[in-house]
């Protein structure tokens, strides 16, 4: 009996030990507030809304799981978990009812970098982080988050490795098609500078996607590539970049969207800040016909009440010109019918925990 007792203590021990040397956080953001729109509607009508931004107006809503382990000799063991909400209605902020729509993926890590499977922010996306003026804040209205339909890949192998100033990237995201390694696929690579009050970035995406929803469509070539960089000095941070997506299309030609932008923040006092952004988005569509420009001019602040929590307001505008497509599917803004421009306004309240 004293012997059963003594060999479940020493598991205990060692229980614990492990336990010891595995970090679990959880972490998130509720963000809720208003947003008023003119041109809602093709009768020209104005909307007030909280439902239809729930998501997070000035920051995503998420709750996450992140933990590390160490396994010892400079290496450890790690996993992310991230699902977005609705805080209007509680529900979760994806049509398909996907639980970690945001961030499912483990790895391992070490001197060397981290090496990541599962579905992972994109190499795209990473990189344009570090050159958007809004530092990926207002995402439903500032055009860059989706840039290329490259958010978030599914079955991505993703490596990260970090030396002095250069952040390197590579991804292969698989394509899971039965007979081809190829159809469906995602390949990038990325780097990234940060030394001083310099940051820039550059990355690369290839990607093979189907022509279109039907079964058995054809994959073709789209590429997307990025550029750009900021410069902070003392209160100011100035910011600009540029990205390219091109689509052939089957019948032949292609589709490309081109993003281009700047913009700057001032920290007005340790808790006010502003930052103002221009975003000019040329849709050239041949198999639709289009032919569209959007400019959007946005001004945001923010005012924190503690290190957790802030208050909000932004004023934005976009117009449309060129013949085509009014709604393209690609944008986060869209006209209604034939007007020409878009005018809204948010407040809100944002809590990260």
């Amino acid at each position: 009996m004293k012997k059963s007792l003594l060999a479940l203590a020493v598991i205990g021990a060692f229980a614990g030990a492990a336990q010891a040397q595995t970090s679990v956080t959880i972490y998130g953001s509720i963000d809720a507030g208003l947003r008023y729109t003119n041109n809602a509607n093709a009768a020209g009508d104005s909307r007030i809304q909280m439902g239809g931004f729930s998501n997070g107006n000035f920051n995503r809503n998420r709750l996450g799981f992140k933990g590390v382990e160490d396994l010892g000799g400079g290496m450890n063991a790690h996993f992310t978990l991230e699902t977005g909400f609705n805080s209007g209605t509680g529900s979760l902020d994806n049509a398909t009812n996907r639980l970690f729509n945001r961030s499912a993926f483990v790895g391992l890590g070490g001197a060397w970098g981290s090496l990541d499977l599962g579905r992972q922010y994109s190499v795209n996306f990473k990189t344009i982080a570090l050159y958007d003026p809004f530092s990926y804040k207002f995402t439903s209205i500032v055009p860059l988050a989706g840039n290329g339909g490259l958010t978030w890949l599914d079955n991505d192998i993703q490596y990260t490795g970090t030396f002095g100033p250069i952040t390197a990237r590579a991804e292969w995201a698989l394509g899971e098609v039965a007979g081809s390694t190829s159809n469906g696929s995602t390949q990038a690579v990325g780097l990234g500078y940060t030394g001083g009050p310099f940051t820039a970035g550059a990355a690369y995406t290839r990607r093979e996607v189907a022509a279109s929803a039907a079964a058995g469509a054809p994959f073709v070539d789209a590429t997307n590539w990025t550029v750009g960089g900021a410069f902070t000095t003392g209160p100011f941070r100035v910011a600009a970049g540029y990205a390219r997506n091109e689509t052939d299309v089957v019948a032949g030609g292609s589709n490309e969207i081109d993003d281009a932008w700047v913009g700057g923040s001032w920290s007005i006092t340790p808790a006010a800040q502003l930052t103002v952004g221009y975003y000019r988005t040329k849709l050239d569509a041949v198999a639709a016909g289009a032919d569209v420009r959007r400019n959007t001019w946005i001004i945001g602040t923010t005012y924190a009440l503690s290190k957790r929590t802030n208050l909000y307001a932004d004023i934005d505008r976009s117009s449309y010109t060129g013949a085509g497509a009014s709604n393209p599917a690609t944008w986060g803004i869209q006209r209604a019918g034939a007007f020409s421009n878009v005018t809204g306004v948010s407040i809100g309240v944002n809590h990260l925990f």
